[in-house]
């Protein structure tokens, strides 16, 4: 059955950190670590910045909070490999930085 692999671009949102990740700010702390967290890449590589992630819908935060993800959400991250999920996740990283970086300038 086919899964929306945009997904996890279109719902949620890496926050940049200060030093090192910060797990305990996570909107997926309280979820299946196996399952959600390792799939995931929580810093850029070249510059070797941090993050944590953010539901874009406010809502679905509480929801992930009380550990209630939604069908869409397990979707992506059951059938979504690690290592693309890792891409993907690396890309949106790169993305904030570049963003950051021009809002600064």
């Amino acid at each position: 059955m086919a899964y929306d692999i945009n997904w996890f671009e279109d719902n949620m949102k890496p926050v940049l950190v200060n030093g090192l990740g910060d797990c305990s700010a996570c909107c997926l702390r309280n979820l299946d670590k196996a399952l959600f967290c390792e799939k995931l890449t929580c810093f850029d590589e070249a510059s070797c910045s941090f993050v944590f992630w953010d539901t874009k819908n406010p809502g679905r935060y509480r929801e992930l909070l009380m550990g209630l993800p939604s069908k869409d959400m397990t979707d992506w991250f059951c059938k979504t490999p690690m290592g693309r999920a890792r891409k993907i996740t690396a890309n949106i990283i790169n993305k904030a930085l570049q963003n950051q970086k021009q809002h600064v300038k």
